[in-house]
């Protein structure tokens, strides 16, 4: 959900522009009047779809309650965003806290466990920082994977299809731009990383 109203957040500002820029220039006493558009066939063609009911607002309302409401909708999406970018900050915190019990648990135990020769030849230092520091590591490696594997993806398809539906061509013409621009950056990093290592 997060995803979805972030996504939405960028769209959103689409209508809030049509709408400040649909006012009378500097001088003129009386706005003229735009045709209205015509209502777009799908709710999918998002864009269209948001500044036809600008315009709609616009017509029926006038320009200062269509910027009040344009306002209120990206303002009400935003607080939707963060509420639910806040709880699944808040899962993931519980998930991270829960594997480092569980993992500093089953070390421990193992290390409980060991025959008491092994701590003749082992550091105590080195055993604390396994139990502590290692484990750590380890518990945010998972998390880090898990995060990538469920947000990261959900994330670019919600903007795939956002971008698809504000323009195909520009769409594809910047997927064809990608590979190129990807292509010199990793030329450019492994020009930087050898000479680094010299």
């Amino acid at each position: 959900m997060a995803v979805v109203f972030g996504t939405l957040n960028l769209a959103l500002v689409a209508p809030l522009l049509t709408t400040l820029f649909k006012q009378p220039a500097a001088g003129e006493t009386v706005a003229v009047a735009t045709p209205l558009p015509a209502e777009p066939p799908s709710a999918f063609d998002l864009i269209a779809f948001m500044n036809y009911y600008a315009q709609k607002f616009n017509d029926d309302f006038g320009l200062m309650t269509t910027l009040k409401y344009v306002c209120a909708v990206i303002v009400i999406s935003v607080i939707i965003s963060n509420i639910f970018k806040y709880l699944g900050e808040r899962t993931m915190e519980n998930l991270r806290i829960h594997t480092l019990l569980n993992l500093r648990k089953s070390v421990f135990n193992n290390v409980m466990s060991l025959d008491i020769a092994y701590f003749n030849n082992e550091r105590k230092g080195d055993i604390i920082s396994k139990v502590a520091s290692d484990v750590q590591v380890v518990q945010f490696s998972v998390t880090s994977t898990l995060q990538v594997v469920f947000k990261e993806p959900l994330q670019l398809i919600a903007y795939l299809v956002m971008l698809f539906m504000i323009s195909v061509k520009l769409t594809l013409f910047s997927m064809l731009v990608i590979p190129v621009a990807g292509w010199l950056i990793s030329r450019i990093v492994k020009r930087l990383k050898a000479q680094a290592a010299e």
